[in-house]
């Protein structure tokens, strides 16, 4: 049987979300950054006149998470209560293949680049959590973020553009977890929380592990952010895609395009895969390039904001080369 990864069984456990990096700026002394966040600098740098980092720019990149950040039905596992008895009766197709399908375009409707479906495997759900009994599909949708946005990284134009996908994301997840509910079904809601949203992409046949540690798909390389819908709904699974996974395997052992990139050398130059994880922040156990977590982070409060410079540098995101905020703005037509 075909296998998307290696995964040491004996070292492998279930993420503990508090490791995550994010978390770890809370209670982790040790850390470089401990009690910083990416707003730690912003007066500088605001005040600095740099290209690509003015107000406008700042405004814009805190503008676009406002739906995230304030929506709470995006992230719900509950929803709306149902007004309408008919929402209450489960729907049953003929051809559960052929709903399927007609979910997928549902949710391409709501704005979805890609859709894929998933039995779900309990090694990705974060440690400590339980989904309700018979939620064992994962509904994985990937939001695209623009290729001129993001060529401007590490600027707050790239990172306005992560924004909104992000926002997206919440209205995605709002739209069709309702869908699915009206339909008599439970939807369980979710974006970074809850799961490991890489693998289970790649289980549902999305895309492959970059060197980058992020996801990269065949139509926009790693230009895509990641949520998911778990739901009892007995949907027909898609398969990985074996032949990309093993292909960009391959290519990403020898294209070292995102780690030149990267202002921290967080990115390994390795050559080949390997399962040395650099801090608690990465889940040792699975054959993959690990990268290193706080060196990112590290730099992120130095820019006052995420960065998406492996992103722009991958070849599958076409984006060819890098842009100015001014060319940016210009190809912008009133």
């Amino acid at each position: 049987m075909k296998k998307p990864y290696e995964v040491d069984e004996k070292n492998y456990k279930r993420f503990d979300q508090k490791n995550t990096v994010f978390s770890r700026v809370q209670w982790d002394k040790t850390l470089s950054v401990y009690g910083k966040w990416i707003t730690t600098n912003r007066e500088d740098i605001i005040n600095s006149k740099k290209p690509g980092y003015s107000r406008i720019e700042f405004a814009m990149s805190d503008a676009g998470w406002m739906l995230h950040d304030n929506f709470h039905y995006a992230f719900t596992w509950t929803g709306a209560k149902p007004d309408q008895s008919w929402k209450m009766e489960k729907y049953e197709p003929e051809d559960w293949k052929e709903f399927t399908n007609q979910l997928k375009k549902v949710a391409k409707f709501f704005g979805a680049a890609k859709v894929g479906v998933t039995k779900v495997d309990e090694r990705w759900l974060y440690s400590g959590v339980d989904l309700p009994k018979g939620a064992d599909i994962a509904i994985v949708m990937l939001v695209e973020m623009e290729k001129d946005g993001i060529a401007t990284s590490p600027s707050m134009i790239s990172s306005a553009v992560t924004a909104k996908a992000y926002s997206k994301m919440a209205f995605i997840l709002t739209c069709v977890g309702e869908f699915i509910r009206n339909l008599g079904y439970r939807a369980i809601q979710c974006g970074n929380d809850t799961a490991l949203s890489i693998p289970l992409a790649i289980d549902a046949g999305l895309g492959a592990l970059g060197r980058n540690g992020l996801l990269v798909t065949k139509e926009y390389g790693p230009r895509v952010r990641i949520c998911k819908i778990f739901t009892d709904m007995p949907l027909v699974c898609d398969e990985p895609d074996y032949e990309f996974i093993e292909f960009l395997s391959n290519f990403c052992s020898n294209c070292l395009k995102c780690a030149q990139a990267c202002e921290k050398e967080a990115i390994s130059f390795e050559k080949g895969t390997f399962c040395k994880p650099f801090s608690i922040s990465n889940n040792p156990g699975v054959k993959k390039f690990y990268i290193d977590p706080e060196k990112c982070f590290e730099f992120w409060v130095e820019n006052g904001n995420d960065c998406s410079n492996c992103i722009a540098a991958c070849p599958f995101s076409r984006i060819g080369k890098k842009i100015s905020a001014e060319e940016f703005w210009n190809k912008i037509d009133l």
